[in-house]
């Protein structure tokens, strides 16, 4: 039994990481537990031997470009074909993945949710389900995230559409607020105390500091499009 399965993991691990090269590191590709029975990766974590370690029961695949591959089993599946762009429609699928997730963990059960780094689409998802599940604020979702999991990135249209998710789920002004900083437009969850203080003395004292704090983007894949191969 055990060389049978080893050989479905390489194998796994040769179809996903052969048919389709992605520029991921280490660090964004590795499984973490961001509560009891609610995991998040990159691509390059999805092989039979992590779904077997983590004991998965549901794999929800936020990505265009990764495919559902076939080398990880029966294990029951959800792609939301979403792009890690400004206007992608995230909200839509909000609720119904909260609520999936929410099912599934709540009977003793175990989710990863992936992109291709596990720092934008599947982090936006999990922040949503802390908000929606966990009774969480925004910010505190964010702030558990980012101890858990500090590359925790979602891009700038994501956070309108939490902002406007956590605003209907809680019914209040929401904990989240976009700010100007080092000429980008960001959470202000994103910044801390002192760095907020910045914001408000003349652009000549915080061009400083810019170099210090840019934000660390996704890295893009490089992508082999026949998903019926992997």
């Amino acid at each position: 039994m055990s060389k049978s399965i080893n050989l479905k993991s390489n194998l796994c691990s040769e179809s996903m990481v052969s048919k389709m090269l992605f520029r991921v590191n280490a660090e964004y590709a590795q499984i973490t537990e961001i509560i009891d029975g609610l995991y998040i990766c990159g691509v390059t974590s999805l092989n039979a031997e992590n779904m077997e370690k983590y004991n998965i029961s549901l794999i929800i695949n936020a990505t265009t470009e990764v495919p559902n591959a076939r080398c990880l089993g029966a294990i029951p599946r959800a792609k939301l074909w979403l792009e890690d762009i400004p206007n992608a429609d995230l909200y839509s699928h909000l609720h119904t993945q909260c609520d999936q997730i929410e099912e599934v963990v709540s009977q003793g059960g175990k989710v990863l949710v992936h992109c291709v780094a596990g720092v934008s689409r599947s982090a936006s998802l999990c922040l949503a389900f802390l908000v929606k599940y966990r009774n969480m604020s925004l910010r505190d979702a964010y702030r558990h995230m980012a101890s858990r999991r500090p590359l925790v990135r979602p891009n700038i249209g994501f956070w309108r559409q939490l902002i406007s998710f956590e605003q209907e789920v809680t019914k209040s002004i929401g904990s989240v607020r976009l700010v100007h900083f080092d000429d980008q437009l960001v959470p202000d969850v994103y910044i801390s105390s002192d760095e907020k203080e910045t914001t408000s003395k003349p652009k000549r004292l915080q061009s400083r500091s810019s170099k210090t704090h840019k934000f660390m983007p996704a890295l893009e894949p490089v992508v082999e499009a026949v998903e019926a191969a992997a």
